[in-house]
């Protein structure tokens, strides 16, 4: 009776448990913080929404006032007293795109398909007390080369850094251009030095081709850039007595966001075309030719008219011009062909647009000019161009087409008539006598097993097969592959200052990774001496290789020249740290 009892209390224990955990799960509630509600030019803050009891999706589309980064999502779980509490942060960082007062409105989170909503948050940005370039170490500018072009009308967006001090983990977000079509303008990357009130400044060059998509006022976000700061620390000294020795020095990561400003360009609309023919819809400098590979032929012969439009513009929105052809022709429009490049000077190249020729009948015959309408931005006028008239002479065919007759039978000949007969017995059976159900060889014990074990044996081999593939796809495998072919791209003859120091660090992360197990492309210094210290190596070891990969990183980014002794320096020391994490 006593054991009945105590059983009775234990499920009425369990159950009541789990009513209450039903409860903590379903009760959910949100909240959302920032680190801090006021930050000075240049500066971000991170926001945190937290779900409590449940999960939920927020919704960050309402931020107008702010760039929105996710930085991810952490839970934590915790039982306290039989209760359990369950919380998840969604984080996100944000970047102000204007001085002032700016407003992080109520966001929606959906939690168990019912909507709540956050408190309002304000966030007060500090302007600028003086010019950035007295102060400042790091800062960026975007500029325009117009900030009033004509719809259609290619523009250069230039985004510019200027650093002062030594930086690295450089991650440039490019504004999202909406309402233009972007091209990165190929080698346009540049990197020089200059002096701007007595303080010197390495600056790094960017530039994007614009085109407008329609007129009227159009803005283009900041872009931003998020970096670290290279502060270096002199913690001992040089065996040798000198101060400030590299080697010796540790250096300290500052992390910073820049942003440039956001600039307002008003498209201007293309006045009213008012010319002959139509508007080809081209804004530029341009010129059109057409030329016959053959002004002579012979009736069903073929003949290539090339129309090349060229020039400098959106020469990439071309579309094939109005050709009147005669109707003595039929005519075959091949794919246009295109030899365009963005540069400086906007999107220059040709494209050229060909119709294959057959004429029907001899005699002579003209194509008329062809009339080719643009706007030209430079005099803000439309202007016409034409092609000269192309004679072409069409002569009789060569090979006369021979005619067949054809005569019908004559009426008095009349169809014989024949009276069915039984010709064969093709569709009865094959076989019809009682040997065709016996078996006329018998199956032997060797082909009996063969025939039993071939489903289990092509398992095994499928198994087999599946079992190698998952081992080439392993992480560790994979990634000290990829550091050693790193270490033999940075030993290539041809290899550049920059693409040698990008191969040595991405050897030295490959292998990282390789020993931590995992897939990836970046790490911080931190995660580095981590991962080496969980793996057995001494604290002396991990720190040595963390400051090798702080060297690489500051001579990648600092735009540092590389002679030979340098690099064979570098490059033996990746070597040896390589080999000894593998």
């Amino acid at each position: 009776m006593f054991g009945r009892r105590m059983r009775i209390c234990w499920i009425l224990v369990i159950i009541f448990a789990v009513l209450n955990l039903c409860v903590s799960v379903h009760a959910a509630e949100i909240q959302a913080v920032v680190d801090r509600t006021q930050i000075g030019p240049g500066e971000s803050l991170e926001l945190t929404v937290s779900v409590k009891g449940g999960e939920g999706t927020v919704d960050v589309s309402s931020i107008r006032d702010f760039k929105v980064l996710s930085g991810g999502t952490s839970t934590s779980v915790q039982i306290i007293n039989g209760r359990m509490s369950r919380e998840v942060n969604n984080t996100y960082t944000l970047i102000p795109l204007k001085e002032g007062r700016l407003v992080i409105p109520p966001l929606t989170v959906m939690t168990d398909k019912t909507p709540q909503k956050t408190e309002e948050i304000v966030v007060t940005v500090t302007p600028r007390t003086q010019e950035k370039t007295d102060s400042e170490e790091v800062f960026a500018e975007g500029k325009v080369s117009n900030s009033s072009p004509y719809e259609g009308e290619p523009i250069l967006y230039t985004f510019k850094l200027f650093n002062a001090v030594q930086i690295t983990n450089a991650r440039l977000q490019k504004p999202e251009f909406s309402g233009f079509t972007a091209n990165e303008v190929e080698n346009s990357r540049k990197t020089y030095r200059t002096v701007m009130n007595g303080r010197e400044y390495n600056v790094t060059d960017l530039t994007i081709l614009l085109v407008p998509l329609g007129a009227g006022p159009k803005t283009i976000d900041p872009g931003i850039l998020e970096c670290d700061l290279v502060r270096r620390q002199t913690t001992r000294r040089s065996p040798f007595g000198m101060m400030d020795d590299p080697f010796f020095g540790q250096n300290k990561l500052e992390p910073r966001v820049i942003r440039t400003e956001p600039l307002s360009i008003t498209v201007k609309p293309l006045p009213p075309f008012n010319g002959k023919g139509q508007f080809s819809g081209l804004v530029g400098a341009f010129q059109i030719q057409s030329e016959v590979d053959k002004t002579t032929l012979n009736v069903g012969e073929s003949a290539t008219l090339s129309v090349t439009v060229s020039g400098t513009g959106n020469i990439m929105d071309a579309a094939a011009p109005e050709i009147a052809i005669p109707d003595a022709f039929k005519s075959y429009k091949d794919a246009p062909q295109d030899n365009i490049q963005p540069g400086v000077n906007g999107y220059t190249g040709k494209k050229v647009f060909r119709t294959a020729l057959v004429p029907l009948k001899e005699g002579q015959y003209t194509l008329e000019p062809i009339v080719f309408n643009f706007f030209d931005v430079s005099s803000g006028q439309y202007q016409t161009r034409r092609t000269a008239p192309v004679s072409i002479t069409v002569q009789p065919s060569k090979e006369k087409d021979k005619l067949e007759v054809y005569s019908p039978p004559a009426s008095e000949v009349k169809p014989l008539k024949k009276n069915v007969e039984f010709t064969g017995r093709d569709i009865l059976p094959l076989k019809e006598d009682m040997n065709a159900l016996e078996t006329q060889k018998t199956l032997s014990t060797a082909w009996f097993w063969a025939l039993l074990l071939a489903p289990a044996l092509l398992c095994l081999g499928v198994k087999v097969y599946l079992t190698r593939t998952t081992k080439n796809d392993d992480p560790s495998r994979l990634m000290a592959k990829r550091a050693d072919q790193a270490l033999k791209d940075a030993c290539k003859p041809d290899v550049s200052a920059e693409e040698f120091l990008t191969c040595l660090s991405r050897s030295l992360i490959s292998i990282l990774l390789s020993k931590a197990g995992v897939k990836g492309e970046s790490l911080t210094y931190i995660e580095a001496e981590s991962i080496l210290k969980s793996t057995g190596f001494s604290e002396a070891d991990a720190s040595s290789a963390t400051r090798l990969i702080e060297r690489i990183d500051s001579a990648r980014f600092s735009g540092q020249e590389m002679d030979s002794r340098s690099r064979e320096t570098f490059l033996s020391e990746t070597r040896e740290l390589v080999r000894k994490i593998s």
